[in-house]
């Protein structure tokens, strides 16, 4: 019993807790007006002579690749449980765990702008859900990508 568990915690449980870490980001406390007060005062340190404007989108960029980066991991997370729980080795690329994991991610993803239209400091974006498919999408090519490479050698 407790091999299973360890089994399937393994390979499990990592995506499913990088779920709830990405739950937390969308909260209030995760909203650009919160994160704005640590990361604009960094930035202000390492750049004193940058304009005001320019690190408003220096923000804006930083927060915007969080999501390419959260959604490009939670991808890698979900495609290795499947690979894991099939075992199948990591090196060869199986197109139905790419499918199954990006369909998770761009769901997840769609949910994640939803329960943000709920919280009182944050709004649901269509731009949003596309930044975090492509962060999935970007993690499926490359994984097939080193896929081809290791299967040349």
């Amino acid at each position: 019993m407790s091999s299973q568990f360890s089994h399937w915690s393994r390979f499990w449980l990592p995506p499913l807790i990088w779920m709830l870490v990405i739950s937390l980001f969308s909260t209030d406390h995760f909203s650009g007006q919160q994160t704005s007060r640590f990361i604009g005062p960094l930035l202000r340190f390492f750049m004193p002579e940058v304009a005001e404007a320019t690190i408003s989108t220096i923000q804006f960029f930083i927060r915007k690749t969080g999501h390419l980066t959260e959604y490009a991991l939670l991808f890698v997370f979900w495609y290795r449980a499947f690979q894991r729980h099939a075992e199948a080795p990591l090196k060869e690329w199986k197109r139905t765990h790419g499918v199954y994991s990006l369909a998770i991610c761009i769901a997840y993803a769609v949910t994640d702008e939803w329960h943000q239209t709920w919280t009182s400091h944050r709004v649901g974006s269509p731009l949003d859900v596309t930044l975090d498919s492509a962060g999935a999408a970007a993690a499926m090519l490359w994984i097939r990508w080193r896929s081809m490479i290791r299967k040349d050698k």
